[in-house]
């Protein structure tokens, strides 16, 4: 796309936006919950990782008492919040107006006063592990708020401590490989009457047992890709030494809160797409399945404006921008979601190194199971269409349990094509990372105790039968501290030779040693 078609894009989106829309002061929901101790043990995570506060919300549902957590807003930019929550790891965020007059308290003594919380009409399905992305709720006049700025200071420390497995073969020997993985996040949020300034900072120290000839996969590494420019991502630059340091500044944004919509110029985070573990339409630098550190999505360098549309829907569109701003390294795009008869719906036009992604997906239920279904076609190079599908379901009030059907057209059947993937277009710009064409991703959450869960989560390729399987749990040690264990299996065909005498992968996980880990995480 030429610059002529980047203005044309974001111009004719612009120019079909139409009278500006109210605002109002509601309050952000970020989980149902049917028992009050597993809703309360979500308020807790919550205001540990978002270091606000969180209140309880009981209603009627159904004849039944419901608990609600939420945030209030307090007057302050919606947008920045919910996104802070859902790079927080909290997919589930809507909003919805509340009288808050009117406090309520829940019969626990975990849960706080809360206020009465209004059922709205063709009210979503919720439960404890529920990950729905619901379109926006319009809001009228907010108001008048205070110019004197806020400022907010949170963080977390992070350290995990891993094991990965020997790896015997016919062409390597490498032993028992032992690592600690550490993090510390500073993020800074200064609010005004209609401004939002956002800072993070990252510093990740890294040691091993020996040295590696490259990144550790399990641990998010940020790059360049699409940023302008950027810091030194490495601090210290000797590949040999068996410690490693290296940085991320992660956001560094203003957001403008404009009558028409909120502005955000700088480094944000972007995602696409309503499926749970593959998205189709996520090309921003999606994380790979098999990434420790996932809390926070990573940062971009954008020019993004977001306009509500309707009562239950928002345009999104923008620039984002790579390497020096060039045209050939950057992107634009386009979505628009919206709810039609209780289903959400979302379209999206991407333009990004010389490709046209066209992508859209639907959320809904089929009777007591939640279904979600997002496809994407690519027109470029080589063209290729992503398509993921897929159904959960509440067996009880603390066992969830989800599905999903992942057909990659950028991948290939056979494995003794899956190392020449890496070269291409998708795979080094387009957010794609799965070799195969088939997979099944079933997965299964239980929450043991109001202070404990287990998960447990396999990836199949069905095109050459081998597997990543995760299990993992989280317990909460006290406020604003947890613990984690995991272990990450691996099975199918190891390394082989071509015909041609060629090192080549036997399959996509059957190479792949398996590992354990154990973290603390600690929150400020």
């Amino acid at each position: 796309m030429n610059s002529n078609g980047y203005a044309r894009m974001v111009l004719g989106v612009f120019t079909c936006l139409f009278s500006s829309l109210l605002h109002a002061e509601p309050v952000l929901v970020l989980g149902g919950f049917i028992n009050e101790s597993n809703a309360a043990t979500h308020l807790r995570r919550v205001e540990a990782r978002l270091n606000d506060q969180g209140v309880l919300s009981q209603i009627s549902l159904k004849g039944a008492p419901f608990y609600r957590v939420i945030v209030p807003i307090k007057g302050r930019p919606i947008e920045p919040l919910k996104q802070r929550a859902r790079d927080a790891g909290f997919e589930g965020v809507w909003t919805w107006e509340t009288d808050l007059a009117t406090p309520q308290l829940p019969k626990t003594q975990l849960a706080k006063q809360a206020p009465s919380i209004q059922e709205p009409p063709q009210a979503p399905r919720e439960t404890s592990f529920a990950r729905l992305s619901l379109a926006p709720v319009a809001e009228p006049s907010q108001p008048k708020r205070s110019p004197r700025a806020q400022t907010n200071i949170s963080g977390y420390l992070k350290t995990y401590g891993v094991i990965q497995d020997s790896v015997t073969n016919d062409f390597f020997e490498i032993d028992t490989i032992y690592q600690a993985q550490n993090s510390g996040r500073l993020m800074v949020e200064s609010f005004t009457d209609r401004m939002v300034f956002q800072f993070h900072y990252e510093l990740s120290p890294l040691s091993v047992s020996r040295s590696v000839g490259g990144d550790l996969q399990a641990f998010n590494i940020v790059g360049d890709s699409y940023r302008v420019s950027d810091l030194k991502t490495s601090l210290i630059s000797d590949a040999g030494s068996k410690t490693q340091l290296y940085q991320n500044l992660d956001r560094l944004n203003i957001q403008l809160q404009l009558d028409a919509g909120d502005l955000t110029v700088g480094r944000q985070a972007i995602a696409f797409g309503a499926a749970r573990f593959i998205n189709p339409i996520d090309v921003f630098l999606p994380f790979d399945v098999r990434t420790f550190n996932t809390e926070y999505r990573t940062g971009v360098d954008a020019i993004r404006f977001q306009r509500p549309w309707g009562e239950l829907g928002e345009v999104d569109f923008g620039l984002v921008l790579g390497s020096d701003a060039d045209q050939a390294t950057s992107a634009a795009f386009v979505q628009v979601r919206n709810n039609m008869g209780g289903r959400d719906f979302n379209f999206s036009l991407i333009e990004y190194a010389q490709q046209t992604l066209i992508g859209g997906g639907v959320q809904s239920e089929l009777g007591d199971l939640g279904f979600w279904l997002e496809a994407a076609y690519v027109d470029g190079d080589s063209d290729y269409a992503r398509v993921s599908t897929g159904l959960d379901y509440a067996f009880q009030e603390h066992i969830f349990g989800m599905i999903e059907y992942h057909y990659n057209g950028a991948g290939r059947q056979n494995p003794d094509h899956y190392l020449s993937l890496y070269q291409t277009t998708p795979y080094q710009r387009g957010g794609v990372f799965l070799l195969g064409e088939n997979y099944l991703i079933p997965s299964i959450s239980v929450q043991v105790s109001p202070l404990l869960s287990v998960a447990l989560m396999s990836i199949v390729n069905l095109s050459d039968q081998s597997a990543y399987t995760s299990i993992a749990a989280e317990y909460n040690v006290a406020e604003n501290f947890y613990m984690d264990f995991g272990l990450y299996l691996f099975s199918g065909k190891d390394l082989g030779l071509s015909p041609g005498q060629t090192l080549m992968l036997g399959s996509e996980y059957g190479a792949n040693p398996n590992l354990f880990y154990s973290s603390l995480r600690w929150y400020f």
